[in-house]
């Protein structure tokens, strides 16, 4: 079926952690380098999260939760007791959905986050895993200046469906630096024997201001070229789908009844409650904001602390999307997810169908077999689409 209007009853809950042990040169996120989070550091931040949420919760006030998100940065560095702590400030806030709340955590491989499985599950209440794989190739692993090797992915695996966790979720980096088609065959090959309910894929990017981003600058670093980039995802689709995984989304696949609950929330336009350094919330609609808004929390650790410990509005700049804006992101992100997009549910928020709005370029796109519309005017990408979705969803701009 396709997608309904953004979901106005409930909420999902973001929570970033920015700590990390090593900070990954690739990486672009809003983190910070901890190689031992000290108790106070911990107590600090974990206060500051609390403060924000108490804040900030008004304007989700009356909707249930349906998900909750630790993310970071490596948010399992935090102790069982701090989740728990956040877990039950959100909950106290927020009652749950009537299907339950999705608690996921995200977990790197090493043998500090492995130890403490059993009590993220039974005292900190997680029920969804992510771990942070990318790949089993240990040249690449180093070469991507990852901490653990292969080994202490399978180890770390083992350990959290020893400690009971029945929904694990793998993430995939591809087209990265010297990666081959045989070494991602292999990694295939490996996530296959896993089983896992989840994976997530990415193709490595080299943003400006990382050290990658710096090398491929000076042409220290080549980046992959696009054709060949495009071959290894067909080859991901192929593969992960003969395994059993469906395609829901552009970069994640999962097993029927296991699709991430709230990283659907995104797709679907629906309010997400995001708190801490770098976070970007999307707030419901209001009247005064009849297509919600999106604030954005400082990326830096000791601005976000200040803001928040001052009293002040936590966020630095609040996009506030128009009409226009909205359409547009209505289209792309419905068409990042196989249901695509519906017809009746666009017009029925935006007064029209999306032709009226996007009646050239819908008609190029499917000239050239990147899009298909029904008699009804839904839409969703082809296969030949979904792997030049980029290219598409420049014409929606």
């Amino acid at each position: 079926m396709p997608d309904p209007q953004p979901d106005s009853d409930t909420v999902g809950v973001y929570l970033h952690v920015p700590f990390c042990r090593r900070v990954c040169p690739y990486c672009d996120f809003a983190v910070v380098a901890a190689r031992c989070l000290e108790a106070s550091e911990e107590e600090r931040y974990l206060t500051a999260l609390l403060a924000e949420l108490e804040r900030r919760a008004p304007i989700f006030a009356g909707r249930r939760l349906v998900s909750l998100y630790f993310g970071g940065g490596t948010p399992s560095l935090l102790q069982a007791e701090s989740l728990a702590r956040l877990r039950e400030a959100v909950g106290a806030l927020f009652p749950p959905a009537p299907g339950g709340v999705e608690i996921t955590l995200e977990v790197n491989p090493s043998t500090l986050e492995r130890e403490r499985l059993p009590a993220f599950r039974s005292e900190a209440g997680v029920n969804r895993l992510s771990l942070g794989v990318q790949s089993f190739d240990d040249s690449l692993l180093k070469a991507l200046g990852r901490a653990h090797r292969a080994e202490e992915s399978h180890r770390t695996w083992a350990a959290a469906r020893r400690a009971g966790f029945e929904n694990l979720s793998l993430d995939l980096i591809f087209a990265a630096l010297h990666q081959t088609p045989a070494m991602l065959a292999q990694d295939l090959d490996e996530i296959s024997a896993l089983a896992p309910e989840h994976v997530s894929t990415y193709e490595l990017t080299l943003e400006p201001q990382t050290p990658f981003g710096r090398a491929a600058e000076r042409g220290r670093i080549r980046r992959y070229p696009a054709d060949r980039a495009a071959d290894l995802l067909d080859t991901i689709q192929s593969r992960l789908t003969a395994d059993g995984f469906e395609q829901y989304e552009l970069t994640n696949f999962a097993r029927p009844g296991f699709e991430s609950v709230h990283n659907s929330r995104y797709w679907t336009r629906s309010p997400v409650l995001a708190l801490g350094t770098g976070a970007h919330s999307s707030d419901p609609p209001s009247e005064a904001r009849p297509y919600g808004a999106r604030p954005a929390n400082p990326r830096l650790l000791a601005a976000y602390l200040a803001r928040v410990e001052a009293g002040e509005p936590v966020a630095e700049a609040v996009d506030v999307p128009d009409a226009a804006q909205a359409r547009a992101e209505a289209v792309f992100l419905a068409l990042r997810r196989r249901v695509g997009l519906s017809a009746e549910a666009f017009a029925a928020e935006f007064g029209a169908a999306p032709r009226h709005y996007f009646a050239s370029a819908i008609e190029l796109l499917a000239s050239r077999g990147l899009l298909i519309e029904s008699p009804e005017g839904d839409m969703r990408l082809t296969q030949r689409g979904r792997l030049l979705a980029d290219t598409v969803f420049e014409y929606f701009a």
